[in-house]
């Protein structure tokens, strides 16, 4: 996707002045959020600022997280982390991810983008310039994460439960998903979206699929489904299941021709549902409006 123009003065201001009072606000190019609304993935050139020296310990995630940018895909200030990242099936992207470290020199990378406000900055808007990270955690709501490849090296496998980690349970993290709200307000070239800091990366639940998954743009996957609570009741309906191209929740979900009424026991990472988001900002009719906030979950491992 070629770079896209910067907003000019007057249409951040338009976009800004509704969303002063909020805290945290990403104002997105409109043809951006149209081109990966139905997209599981993102490819992107990728400038490695600071990585992790070793992946986070098993009981913090596993991840080896690593700031840096992609000018021209992305620009936001982001994140891109390898789930699963100790384990001998990412070594070498792990390696080569060393290697580039803080050379400003790009390197191809793919995987699940994630539009979330877990480390948000008060304002960021794309296509600013965007510094140099000064550390493996700069504020940011952009994330490629998990990462499904890394130059040659492909990492899907690493979509897989982690090893001595414990993903929050579903009535804690679902409950926090569905009490989140979004401020939105649009123009004809930009959406402005504004939300509190959201929490709960992993989360480990069930879900019953509603109807038949359906092929994403980029070749991964979408299912509506509902989420089992601990009472066997649904804690969360219609929510969109991200399958990502290659990885092992995709593979088991085709192989066992899944559908309708079946059910997957899985690890989840929320994400904001941009296509949600987009018929949303064309509903408002330029105004600034709040709702419950529209979330979606990158499926990242079939869970025990």
């Amino acid at each position: 996707m070629s770079r896209l123009r910067k907003l000019s003065p007057a249409a951040l201001l338009l976009l800004a002045l509704p969303l002063l009072a909020q805290n945290n606000t990403v104002v997105l190019k409109r043809a951006w959020v149209d081109h990966y609304k139905d997209r599981a993935t993102i490819d992107a050139g990728f400038f490695v600022d600071h990585a992790h020296k070793r992946p986070n310990q098993p009981a913090a995630d596993g991840d080896m997280h690593v700031a840096g940018r992609a000018p021209r895909e992305v620009g936001l200030p982001m994140v891109a982390e390898v789930m699963n990242a100790a384990q001998p099936g990412q070594a070498a992207a792990v390696a080569e991810i060393h290697a580039l470290e803080g050379k400003n020199q790009q390197a191809p990378v793919s995987g699940a983008w994630r539009f979330w406000f877990e480390h948000p900055a008060k304002r960021q808007v794309q296509f600013d310039d965007v510094p140099v990270a000064k550390n493996t955690n700069p504020d940011h709501s952009f994330e490629i994460h998990p990462i499904s490849k890394f130059d040659r090296n492909g990492i899907s496998g690493s979509f897989q439960p982690i090893p001595g980690f414990q993903p929050y349970d579903a009535d804690k993290a679902f409950g926090l998903y569905e009490k989140l709200k979004v401020t939105v307000s649009a123009n004809s070239s930009a959406i402005s979206i504004s939300a509190a800091k959201a929490m709960y990366n992993y989360a480990k639940f069930e879900i019953t699929l509603l109807g038949s998954p359906k092929k994403l743009d980029d070749g991964g996957y979408a299912v509506l489904a509902n989420v089992n609570g601990a009472a066997d009741e649904a804690i969360a309906s219609k929510v969109r299941m991200i399958f990502v191209p290659g990885t092992p929740p995709l593979q088991q979900l085709l192989t066992k021709k899944m559908g309708d009424g079946d059910t997957m026991r899985v690890i989840g990472i929320p994400r904001i549902n941009l296509n949600a988001i987009e018929t949303f900002a064309t509903a408002s009719g330029g105004k600034s409006l709040t709702r419950k906030l529209p979330y979606e979950m990158i499926i990242a491992a079939v869970a025990k």
